[in-house]
């Protein structure tokens, strides 16, 4: 499995609703000094990393573009990401920090 396997797969287990295109999986590795073709490695902290700010981006991006369907909870997503801390050994403040931000439902925005 390489990275960029390893971070699309990370991102949809822990938001089955966001399915992030290669290229912007490959930007952000690529910011992060990652090889998105290298073999990834078992519960690598920069990849869950990756993962969660993808995630927090497409929400906060999505939201502003009109994109967040209604069925997204961020209650949903913040508990899914406290899930996956505990499994990759993070402490959930070191993650998320002052990153989640209010979901809306952006059908209602424009």
């Amino acid at each position: 499995m390489t990275n960029l396997i390893a971070v699309r797969s990370l991102c949809n287990a822990i938001c089955n609703t966001f399915y992030p295109d290669d290229a912007t999986i490959k930007l952000v590795l690529f910011n992060e000094s990652i090889d998105a073709d290298a073999d990834a490695v078992a519960k690598d902290e920069q990849i869950f990393r990756v993962a969660v700010s993808l995630i927090m981006g497409y929400v906060e991006s999505s939201r502003t573009e009109n994109g967040v369907s209604t069925s997204v909870r961020e209650d949903a997503i913040e508990d899914a990401i406290k899930y996956w801390c505990n499994i990759y050994g993070l402490a959930v403040e070191d993650v998320l920090s002052d990153s989640v931000r209010v979901i809306e439902d952006g059908t209602h925005l424009w």
